[in-house]
């Protein structure tokens, strides 16, 4: 095996490890050493590879959002407001089915961002990138659509993240309150309003 080839597999097998430890332990309680011996390796193979339990969360992030950014490519693609509403009802019931620890995990990092600069700056670019992203996509859907809209194309996108954010939240506490069928729907409004303002 090639050096590329096993620096690439003991990532993937640190970042498993990292999300199993952060899962069971949370982010602040999750320690180098655990993420190492979970993994099977020493702590010095976790700092060659990343510079701390900070870059180990981003990375992981990372790696989700690269999932979420192939499936907003997906989702508005969606031809129809019908299908639209299919997809985000889908890519709901799959969200609140199998993203909550990831959810909480991530929220916990939020937490922490909010009072550590270096973390808030890492934490903010990367959700820049997502808004970008779906800014992207909505412009794309408005303009095969044939409509046109005032607003620059980061105000709807900022709002459908924000909008998720906050349902996934109150799914937390009180499932049965914010089901896909719900989801889908508020976030169809925004990405395709009955009428621009």
């Amino acid at each position: 095996m090639r050096q590329a080839e096993r620096r690439a597999q003991t990532t993937r097998r640190l970042l498993d490890a990292a999300a199993d430890v952060f899962t069971q332990r949370g982010f602040h309680a999750a320690t180098v050493d655990d993420i190492a011996d979970a993994a099977g390796y020493t702590k010095g193979a976790v700092y060659a590879n990343f510079a701390g339990k900070d870059a180990l969360f981003l990375a992981l992030l990372d790696r989700h959002l690269d999932d979420q950014v192939a499936q907003i490519d997906r989702i508005v693609a969606a031809p129809s407001d019908a299908d639209l509403r299919t997809e985000l009802r889908d890519a709901a019931a799959e969200q609140l089915a199998t993203s909550g620890a990831f959810g909480l995990l991530t929220l916990e990092f939020w937490l922490y961002a909010a009072r550590d600069a270096a973390a808030r700056d890492a934490l903010a670019a990367r959700y820049r990138r997502m808004r970008d992203r779906l800014a992207v996509a909505i412009a794309e859907r408005d303009a095969a659509r044939g409509r046109t809209d005032s607003r620059s194309p980061h105000e709807p996108a900022a709002l459908v993240l924000a909008l998720d954010a906050g349902l996934f939240l109150q799914h937390l506490i009180d499932p049965d309150a914010v089901t896909p069928h719900l989801r889908a729907n508020a976030l169809a409004e925004l990405l395709d309003p009955p009428h621009h303002s």
